[in-house]
């Protein structure tokens, strides 16, 4: 098994990501799990949004989800066919933009919360923050399928499991090398890449 980090540069648009899975496809039967980042800025973006939510600026933050709205549906629609079958309906492009649209109407009724009471908590912050790499991992799953590597997506707070100290998490190893054991070592298994986010804000969940 080997792990494979892309980081936000790696992924910040189509053809990053199409080079990205190049690299993927040619370390298949080495059994990787790859994780990524948000692509390139967004996590700029998403603190902007988190901070004019706190300022009550409800139309400013909006404003940037409006803008991460496009580029992501962008780069999906550059990386996936809209007529070709991938091996499951879960990685269609119409499927990751329903996804990508439950993703933002998430984000977008978190940011209202925060500026309908002005106030961010280090667990809003980080739970807005997150959402750059969870929607990154959405894209990259279905551009790897579509391109022929068995990916399978997962999402890493499955897994990834820290105390309760947001914004300065510290990791519970012999827990997340349980849950490791128990969440991907079957998707390996099953011949399967593991795509999964570069998180570590998950509260204990157990």
């Amino acid at each position: 098994m080997i792990v494979m980090k892309f980081g936000g540069t790696s992924v910040q648009d189509a053809a990053a990501i199409d080079t990205a899975a190049e690299i993927v496809s040619g370390r298949v039967n080495r059994a990787p799990v790859v994780v990524v980042s948000a692509m390139a800025g967004v996590t700029n973006s998403l603190i902007l949004t988190a901070k004019a939510a706190k300022e009550r600026r409800a139309d400013d933050a909006l404003q940037e989800i409006t803008e991460l709205r496009r580029r992501h549906f962008s780069t999906a629609r550059k990386l996936l066919d809209k007529t070709a079958e991938p091996r499951s309906g879960a990685y269609s492009l119409n499927s990751v933009e329903l996804e990508l649209e439950s993703l933002f109407a998430e984000l977008e009724n978190l940011a209202r919360s925060v500026a309908t009471l002005g106030e961010l908590t280090a667990r809003s912050h980080d739970a807005i923050v997150s959402f750059g790499e969870r929607l990154s991992s959405v894209i990259v799953a279905a551009a790897f399928r579509s391109r022929g590597i068995p990916a399978e997506l997962v999402d890493s707070r499955r897994f990834i499991i820290t105390d309760d100290h947001f914004s300065r998490a510290a990791p519970d190893l012999p827990e997340i090398i349980r849950r490791v054991s128990e969440v991907l070592l079957p998707i390996l298994n099953s011949s399967s890449v593991p795509i999964a986010q570069a998180l570590l804000v998950q509260l204990r969940t157990a």
